[in-house]
């Protein structure tokens, strides 16, 4: 353990400005500016209800705190309500909101007699009074614009009753802008640890995030990271490339990348001042801080906090559900997975531990997957199935599992290998011994590397650069892609939609434009598990009855069940095969053990099938080959191709990208509800509908 570890907290400003945990005061000389900082201030300035929810240590307060700053310097006043000071354990609704009078009371200066007021209004109940106070006493003492940041929302989980009708408060504001031009200057920002569905307790109330506008937070990006090379330049010798070594480590997270600048600057070595040392030498430096000081004895070393919250949030979601874990686990195995709308997606994405990425769930960073490594996750299923169930081992004691020393960089996809450059041959090379041997020589050693492996990686990457290599085909007309987009999820009611991406209501509407338009196919590539609302009578009978209609399913374990009203043969599921490097080159086309999927077929696979049906082309499954008319789709073997020794279960081929920029026409969701779709333009087409 390193003994002589300096606390972050005692660097003088000026000596080191970085400051890993807390917020940043708005003119800290490190303070990054990313995507969101734009599109916070913009929909504040037009006075658009905002919601950041993210995991803990993502920069939510820092960002508050500057937004705040750049919205005073417009004149727009701005007050933080940080919900967990007001607390959560035994406190009655009566206190709490009248908590949340006093730090409005407090925050803003207002002229105000709390108690006798509140007294006066004893005959209402507590929202009632909060209520009346933002009218007759906020929004008469202030005449500016004005914005109320509620920090730590989440700590609303912690209290004994329910808080429905806050969240119904809030959106109140907002409706009554139309009525009483006073609530026009008054716009809410909520920030928290949790998911809309999480906070909702009762779908009869109105809430706020269906007419907000979600911001959301990523990590760092090198482009956006001046503010950190500037406060480097002073101490390394190439501040860019440091910079460039603690984001790969980092992937990004502002906490730790706060953290490993200001071990540069602490403990860097002489190696990181020299100017003429190598890349390589300040990869390894970079990797040694890491070592020594993240990774080694993490526990001793976690301050401030950052990854045992991240553990314990991880271990709480074990408790709770199961599958949260395993679906780590999964991710922790092939190294990514698709990201779906779904709860047990948002709740790992909470942790802190994934991120998404071009619409995968991936470790975040190499330091977290070297820490809450496969032997972590073992031992805390194995603490979660002791009798107790609780999870309480000697695991807060332990220090990293499985290290690896030296540490090594964590596994990333391997580029394109360019082609090799011809050479010519010297004139007598043929007749030469010597190059005959060499030749042969060559040749047994090619054939041993590819024998047990080692050039599989190898082969593949050029085989991706040969499919890359195509001709432009152009856009299918064959298919139309109907994309759910964030916007499109954040245009429905969420009292109607909940934690889905498309609500009943909404999806009825599709399906009858949809259909108005006679298609071939329709796939919905959205996990739907429950049944449809009673209400929706039609829409239930439309799923059943339709034969044009395909969904998916998940196999697997855990596994995500097809939409219940939708007939067996009319299920597809919609699993994936990732290469070691992340690289998706196989599709599986059939399995026989699809449980809890009931049909044995992809859905890619009956949608070709029943397309193609209709052009008098039939298919079958007869020789261990699946057969679309003519056409035999041969089962890739463990070995085929650059392949060496792969799971080859099920049927397997291998995947003919198209090579286009544009796979097809596409359109969002919005623009087919819109009015102004032209149904015609889905005749004799598989239109697909899923969320990007």
């Amino acid at each position: 353990m390193n003994n002589d570890r300096l606390s972050l907290s005692t660097t003088p400003h000026s000596a080191n400005p970085y400051q890993p945990g807390g917020s940043l005061p708005p003119d800290a000389p490190t303070y990054v500016k990313r995507q969101a900082d734009t599109d916070l201030y913009q929909a504040l300035m037009t006075g658009t209800y905002c919601y950041i929810l993210n995991a803990r240590q993502m920069g939510k307060s820092s960002l508050r705190v500057h937004t705040m700053g750049l919205l005073a310097a417009q004149g727009i006043t701005c007050t933080e309500i940080e919900l967990s000071g007001i607390g959560s354990q035994q406190i009655t609704p009566s206190q709490w909101y009248g908590g949340l009078i006093q730090e409005m009371v407090s925050g803003l200066g207002l002229t105000f007699k709390r108690r006798s007021w509140m007294q006066q209004q004893d005959d209402l109940s507590p929202v009632q009074r909060l209520s009346l106070f933002i009218e007759t006493v906020l929004l008469t003492q202030i005449s500016t614009p004005l914005v109320i940041f509620i920090d730590e929302i989440d700590s609303v989980l912690g209290l004994q009753f329910p808080v429905d009708e806050f969240f119904g408060l809030i959106r109140h504001c907002y409706e009554k802008r139309s009525t009483n031009a006073n609530y026009q200057r008054l716009t809410f920002v909520l920030l928290g640890v949790s998911t809309p569905s999480d906070l909702m307790q009762s779908k009869q109330h109105s809430h706020p995030f269906n007419i907000g506008q979600a911001i959301l937070l990523q990590g760092f990006h090198l482009n956006d990271c001046e503010p950190l090379i500037q406060g480097l330049s002073q101490h390394v010798s190439a501040p860019k490339a440091v910079l460039e070594e603690i984001l790969y480590w980092s992937g990004g997270q502002p906490f730790l990348t706060q953290k490993l600048c200001w071990l540069v600057i602490h403990r860097g070595n002489e190696v990181l001042q020299n100017s003429e040392a190598t890349r390589s030498e300040i990869r390894d430096s970079v990797a040694m801080l890491v070592e020594t000081h993240l990774l080694q004895h993490w526990e001793a070393e976690d301050e401030p906090e950052h990854l045992r919250t991240i553990r314990d949030r991880l271990w709480r979601e074990g408790q709770t559900n199961r599958s949260v874990l395993k679906l780590y686990q999964q991710i922790l195995q092939i190294g990514s997975i698709s990201s779906r709308d779904i709860p047990e997606h948002f709740r790992l994405r909470l942790t802190g531990i994934v991120e998404v990425y071009r619409g995968k769930l991936r470790i975040k960073n190499p330091i977290y997957a070297t820490i809450f490594n496969h032997q972590w996750v073992a031992e805390v299923e194995a603490s979660l199935n002791e009798p107790n169930g609780t999870g309480e081992t000697n695991m807060g004691q332990q220090t990293i599992l499985g290290l690896p020393q030296p540490v090594q960089r964590y596994p990333i996809p391997s580029p394109p290998l360019c082609c090799p450059t011809a050479i010519t041959p010297k004139r007598g090379w043929l007749l030469d011994p010597a190059a005959i041997a060499i030749g042969l020589s060559l040749t047994i050693i090619v054939i041993a590397l590819r024998s047990i492996g080692l050039l599989e990686m190898w082969e593949l990457s050029a085989f991706d650069h040969w499919m890359r290599s195509r001709p432009p085909e152009g856009a299918d007309e064959r298919l139309l892609l109907v994309t759910i987009t964030e916007a499109d999820v954040q245009s429905q009611p969420i009292e109607e939609r909940g934690a889905a991406s498309l609500a009943d209501r909404t999806l009825a509407q599709l399906l009858t434009i949809l259909e108005q338009g006679q298609p071939r196919v329709i796939g919905l590539d959205i996990y739907r598990q429950q049944r449809v609302d009673d209400q929706y009578p039609a829409l239930a009978a439309s799923l059943a009855s339709n034969n044009q209609l395909f969904a998916i399913c998940y196999y697997g374990n855990p596994g995500v069940s097809p939409p219940p009203e939708i007939p067996a043969h009319q299920h597809g599921f919609n699993n994936v095969l990732q290469d070691t490097d992340g690289v998706l080159r196989r599709q599986i086309l059939a399995v026989t053990s699809p449980s809890p999927c009931q049909n044995e077929y992809s859905l890619n696979w009956w949608l070709a099938a029943n397309y193609l049906v209709q052009e008098g082309l039939e298919w079958r499954n007869d020789d261990s080959y699946l057969r679309l008319g003519p056409v035999s789709f041969k089962r890739i073997q463990s070995s085929t191709g650059g392949y060496h020794h792969i799971d080859a279960n099920g049927h397997q081929i291998l995947i003919n990208y198209r090579a286009t920029e544009q796979i097809a026409e596409t359109v969002t969701l919005q623009q087919v509800l819109s009015g102004q779709f032209d149904p015609s333009r889905v005749k004799d087409r598989i239109v697909l509908v899923g969320v990007i």
